[in-house]
């Protein structure tokens, strides 16, 4: 199991912040990889909610866990290899903008150990984390400027 943080300022209210945030047909806008996204079920930023997030033939199906609007939202998601890692987002107000910071929580099934590190720099690593996360601080801002 690991432990993994991000963060990032972005320029709006958190309400804006958490209404792009938690729509998952959004994703392929922000994240790397060329996500595609489908098989969504229920309103997603609800707990129960869903989605399922393709890139290429792999695919992950991500959960709601809890969720607390627009200031906390606890997901699970069951990725490929064995990986499964829980994400808790909480966006904060500060000086008239929004806070995002993300804890990932990692685990993998049994037996997975010697190349669970290996695969979680790869499909985790902080760089590609922290692109994504400039994505979508570049997206919300340039929604709500002006």
């Amino acid at each position: 199991m690991g432990v993994l943080e991000y963060s990032v300022r972005i320029e709006a209210a958190p309400e804006l912040v958490w209404r792009a945030y938690v729509d998952p047909t959004r994703i392929p806008e922000w994240q790397t990889g060329r996500p595609v996204v489908g098989d969504v079920q229920g309103e997603f930023g609800v707990p129960g909610s869903s989605y399922v997030s393709r890139r290429g033939r792999l695919a992950a199906r991500t959960t709601v866990l809890t969720a607390d609007a627009p200031r906390e939202l606890v997901t699970r998601t069951d990725a490929y290899l064995g990986l499964r890692f829980e994400v808790a987002s909480r966006l904060s107000e500060r000086a008239g903008g929004t806070d995002l910071q993300l804890r990932v929580t990692t685990q993998w099934r049994r037996g997975f150990a010697p190349v669970a590190r290996i695969v979680e720099r790869a499909i985790l690593s902080p760089a590609e984390a922290q692109k994504e996360l400039d994505n979508f601080k570049v997206l919300v801002e340039r929604e709500t400027s002006g």
